[in-house]
């Protein structure tokens, strides 16, 4: 089960707050909150979307509580906790120093933020295919609409990798679905997804139209490709050094803080070998 619990919150680690950088990033779309670049003087904000007010405006709020409500239950778990630093064995506990729950799970969050970073051409790609897709069905804010229907995207996307630990979990590790879904259920983003989605029919109810099929397909290799991207054992391990690197004042002590960086090395190499292995095998 801790193995299994490592595989989880590496994968949700990645998956899970990148995407929700990326609904970050389509708030700041909409709402009207970001410096024009044209602008010499950097004065002048963008206009919100239209429709971004009352309701809508309240829809998208949702979302956002719903998000924190699912980083509260996880800092404060009172059972199957993952980030309380007093159900830490003695031994890892000495590799970290006198830090609270709290910064032990910024610390973890803060593993999304190199993977949105290294796969954030994809994310611009996969916006640019349906913004094209908006403009072609002459959706009004095209531009706006689309990072709203990128982020809920990704929302899903980080949904869809939280099932495959899951999988791993069962198949991988030999545990009873029942007890593995009790235990990591709570990295389930499929709340903050709904809320989304909601909030996105209510700004933009003029996207619900069938795709053509070669806007299908161009949107749907571009999924395939972020999510091959997020789930890159490379990514996800470097993501989690780069993290390591850059939080010295989590770990106890410099050397520990080597430890940790040796270790995750080598677990990397060992996933890219195992990985080359099996295609040789195939």
């Amino acid at each position: 089960m801790a193995s299994a619990a490592g595989v989880v919150k590496l994968i949700c680690g990645v998956a899970n707050n990148a995407a929700w950088l990326v609904v970050l990033h389509a708030l700041t779309e909409i709402n009207g909150n970001k410096i024009d670049p044209k602008d010499p003087d950097g004065n002048r904000h963008l206009l919100p979307h239209p429709r971004y007010r009352h309701e809508v405006k309240r829809a998208f709020k949702a979302t956002i509580k719903a998000w924190h409500d699912y980083e509260r239950r996880l800092v404060h778990a009172t059972e199957n906790r993952m980030f309380h630093m007093a159900d830490m064995d003695e031994k890892t506990r000495k590799t970290y120093g006198n830090i609270t729950d709290q910064q032990y799970y910024d610390f973890w969050a803060s593993v999304g933020g190199p993977a949105y970073e290294k796969t954030y051409p994809m994310i611009t790609c996969l916006w640019n295919k349906h913004r094209l897709s908006l403009l072609n069905h002459q959706v009004k804010d095209a531009d706006k609409v689309a990072w709203v229907i990128t982020a809920q995207a990704a929302l899903e996307l980080a949904e869809q990798l939280y099932e495959k630990a899951i999988r791993e979990c069962i198949n991988g590790y030999g545990l009873p679905e029942r007890m593995v879904r009790e235990v990591f259920g709570q990295f389930s983003l499929k709340t903050v997804s709904e809320h989304w989605r909601k909030a996105l029919m209510m700004l933009a109810p003029d996207t619900e139209f069938v795709l053509e099929p070669m806007e299908k397909r161009n949107i749907e290799m571009g999924l395939a490709q972020l999510c091959e991207a997020w789930l890159d054992p490379s990514l996800l391990y470097n993501s989690a050094m780069e993290i390591v690197e850059d939080y010295d004042e989590i770990f106890r002590t410099r050397g520990y803080q080597k430890k940790a960086l040796r270790e995750i090395a080598e677990l990397r190499d060992e996933t890219m070998e195992e990985l080359e292995n099996d295609t040789q095998g195939t």
